[in-house]
């Protein structure tokens, strides 16, 4: 009987060892990837200042900002047991009185595991225009985290992407928070003033005498994200941008935009829940699962070698 019992203990053990293993390095990978039908919205707001184009004015703003992301399955590349996804984005900025300030949309291919982007992929665009994409449009180098951050995110830089000067830039890791009870990574990308485009306006606007002038078109930004690391979900996002015009002689001008928009209460508290939710599975195939699983594995195999050796001195002693 003892052999009996300790036959099953050991066969347990074995098999809570191996069924600890798959969790954690089979079952895990095949689960950490983003599903394929994405929605989200998040709202950002804040006060701002802005150039108002058909009055030639600067006024006092208070600006928000839309932004939607989802999945496109339409696009070849968004193939179910497939490692690539397709988000197209839609950003809408309005003031308090429902003008619109600016727009962007942005289609992008990225890795479902990584969030990077993937170059090579159809139909790929970043426009701030109306009507469909132009060939430039088209043609921008997709790269770098877009919208989320990697499964596991680690306490390191990343290269994140920004649809206004169309490349990645640094997002630097500058520690650990609590956020609405999680705990969360901060990352700050500095953006310095860059010039991102060329375009004709009024001479008055970079204080010269011409009636129309070439004027370069200046971006800055620092953008902060507060990143949920098992899921890689951005919890909170705050952007301070600053877009200004710059003569021929190179000096600033009118200033465009100056603002600090941030996630409003609704879009955080959304994002701790998906996030919450998203980190409790993935800990418990990944960490909490497979622990428990070794641990309990191991006592059996214990357990049954024990009681075998047991029975064994008792029949000996027989």
């Amino acid at each position: 009987m003892r052999r009996v019992a300790s036959l099953v203990l050991v066969g347990l053990g074995i098999f809570s060892l191996a069924l600890g293993a798959v969790l954690r390095f089979y079952v895990y990978p095949e689960l950490a990837v983003v599903p394929l039908d994405q929605k989200t919205e998040s709202v950002a707001e804040g006060a701002a200042k802005v150039f108002y184009p058909k009055e030639l004015v600067v006024k006092d703003a208070q600006l928000t900002a839309t932004r939607k992301v989802e999945s496109n399955l339409t696009l070849p590349e968004a193939q179910v047991e497939g490692d690539v996804m397709v988000w197209d984005q839609g950003l809408v900025v309005t003031d308090s009185q429902n003008q619109l300030v600016s727009a962007m949309k942005h289609r992008v291919c990225l890795d479902r595991r990584t969030n990077m982007a993937l170059e090579k992929c159809t139909q790929q665009y970043v426009t701030d225009t109306e009507g469909d994409p132009t060939a430039a449009d088209k043609a921008v180098h997709q790269e770098g985290l877009n919208y989320k951050f990697p499964f596991d995110t680690q306490p390191q830089d990343y290269e994140y992407f920004d649809t206004t000067l169309r490349k990645a830039s640094t997002a630097r890791y500058e520690g650990t928070e609590q956020l609405s009870g999680l705990e969360v990574y901060k990352f700050v990308q500095k953006i310095p003033s860059t010039k991102f485009r060329d375009q004709e306006v009024p001479g008055q606007l970079v204080n010269s005498t011409e009636a129309s002038v070439k004027a370069e078109r200046r971006y800055q930004n620092t953008r902060t994200m507060w990143v949920e690391p098992t899921s890689g979900i951005i919890i909170k996002g705050s952007e301070q941008q600053r877009q200004v015009l710059a003569g021929p002689d190179g000096k600033e001008g009118t200033v465009l935009l100056d603002a600090t928009l941030t996630f409003n209460e609704k879009t955080v508290k959304e994002s701790v829940e998906r996030a919450t939710e998203a980190r409790d599975k993935l800990t418990l195939i990944s960490s909490t699962g497979p622990v428990v699983l070794l641990s309990v594995g191991l006592v059996l195999l214990l357990a049954g070698i024990a009681l075998g050796m047991v029975g064994r001195r008792a029949r000996h002693v027989a």
